[in-house]
């Protein structure tokens, strides 16, 4: 049963994400998103999909505030939607790549 808590919580995540893309958000949102990333995290990535999975997040994650930045400066009219569903989009991929990141980081220094 708990092998289904993570991706179920990251298609929660994904769900919650696309939806709240059209609302206006509040602090609520980010903080379940914070949290919906934090499971995954945790229950979702494993030791040897670590290093797939952070290089990846660091791609999006910069990808997604590098089109923001060149959104504004190029001052192209983009939908807001799209540039909150990248934000709740980063909140979620960016608390699961922390832990994974934290997690990481403790294998590595414990040593052998």
């Amino acid at each position: 049963m708990i092998t289904l808590v993570g991706p179920a919580a990251f298609y929660i995540g994904l769900l919650i994400a696309l939806i709240a893309a059209f609302v206006t958000p509040s602090d609520w949102l980010f903080v379940a998103l914070g949290v919906l990333g934090v499971i995954v995290g945790l229950l979702n990535i494993t030791t040897r999909e670590t290093s797939p999975f952070l290089l990846a997040s660091i791609a999006f994650i910069v990808a997604a505030f590098g089109m923001q930045y060149l959104i504004v400066v190029a001052g192209v009219s983009v939908k807001a939607e799209l540039t909150q569903l990248a934000a709740n989009l980063t909140t979620l991929v960016g608390a699961a790549a922390m832990v994974v990141s934290l997690r990481a980081i403790y294998e590595t220094a414990k040593g052998r």
